[in-house]
């Protein structure tokens, strides 16, 4: 047994069975999570499109086009529901001929397609509720619209809390997109319900300040229902081009300034990437001029060291480290 494979054993006690037990295990967790991340985006998809249906069916029986409108809107999300369990489904598929670094690009692309589309939506009813407040506002049904928003409202409302209870125990980010759109879904409904709250109450007489309650209401909700997706979108646009973790960049820094001092490398230089819930970490070594391996055992020590010390879960990294005599490899 080599000198780094020897410390490796005394101060880290791994050997390859354990680390077979722990690679098959971390597999196993994958697809288990996989499956429930895809059951849970099913559940939504198929929400979605009863709220779809049944928009546009109590539109047509208590003849509101804008209870209609909004269930056609149900079927874009429908739409976009289905993106995302597609998506689910390659996350983890192994590299093929075509994509040779795997599928991971795809859930950030999608999550940054879904929340622009989130945005849009903000944006729009954002654009279109100032323009009702400068042409003096619009009267607002209580009958049929009110009914509608309530049941909505509580429809999403269940989905939003079920989608957000599996955000946190999966740390699914497109689970996350899908429960921004269910809370976005919930405020409307639940601003539209206020307003009718609002104007109910109202005495007969001030009518004129009836007609700008919905349209003001409206303006502030989408503006701050915008913040959310547009954060998503931001955090997801960095992970396309690329942009290094702050704190897993500063991790594999600290970890292999460590490693350096105790096995005396020259220098060392590291690239780390994040991809939806994928990280890419490159990590270069300088050996001294005397350095002689005595076996490979010595350098894959070195490397289960690190990934040890990254504590991410074997299929979440695509990790390389590669070692070097000559600084242009560097």
């Amino acid at each position: 047994m080599g000198l780094f494979s020897k410390i490796f054993k005394q101060n880290y006690g791994t050997s390859v069975r354990d680390n077979q037990v722990r690679t098959l295990s971390n597999t196993k967790d994958s697809i288990v999570d996989n499956h429930k991340e895809q059951f849970i985006l099913k559940v939504s998809m198929f929400s979605a499109l009863l709220l779809a249906i049944f928009g546009i069916g109590f539109g047509i029986f208590v003849k509101s086009m804008a209870v209609i409108f909004d269930g056609f809107v149900a079927l874009v999300s429908v739409g976009l529901g289905a993106l995302s369990v597609v998506t689910s489904r390659y996350i983890y598929k192994e590299d093929d001929d075509i994509f040779q670094y795997g599928y991971v690009r795809f859930e950030p692309m999608v999550n940054l397609f879904k929340s622009l589309v989130l945005v849009f939506v903000c944006i729009y009813a954002f654009i279109n509720a100032l323009k009702s407040i400068i042409h003096g506002g619009y009267a607002v049904e209580l009958g049929g619209a009110a009914v509608y928003s309530l049941c909505a409202f509580i429809f999403c409302a269940v989905l939003f809390t079920y989608t957000h209870i599996y955000t946190k125990i999966l740390e699914s980010d497109l689970i996350q997109v899908d429960n921004t759109e269910w809370k976005i879904d919930c405020v409307l409904y639940l601003g539209a319900l206020v307003t009718f709250g609002i104007i109910y109450l109202l005495p007969q007489t001030n009518t004129a300040f009836a007609l700008y309650v919905d349209p003001i209401l409206l303006t502030v909700l989408s503006l701050l229902l915008c913040i959310t997706p547009t954060r998503i979108a931001i955090a997801n646009f960095k992970d396309l081009i690329m942009v290094a973790p702050i704190d897993i960049d500063e991790r594999i820094t600290e970890i292999m300034e460590r490693i350096s001092k105790e096995f005396g490398f020259k220098d060392y230089d590291t690239h780390t990437a994040k991809s939806g819930r994928f990280y890419m970490v490159e990590v270069n070594i300088l050996t001294q001029e005397n350095f002689k391996p005595k076996s490979m055992q010595e350098f894959d020590a070195i490397r289960e060291h690190i990934a040890e010390s990254l504590m991410i879960p074997s299929y979440k990294i695509w990790l390389s480290v590669s070692f070097t005599a000559n600084p242009k490899w560097l």
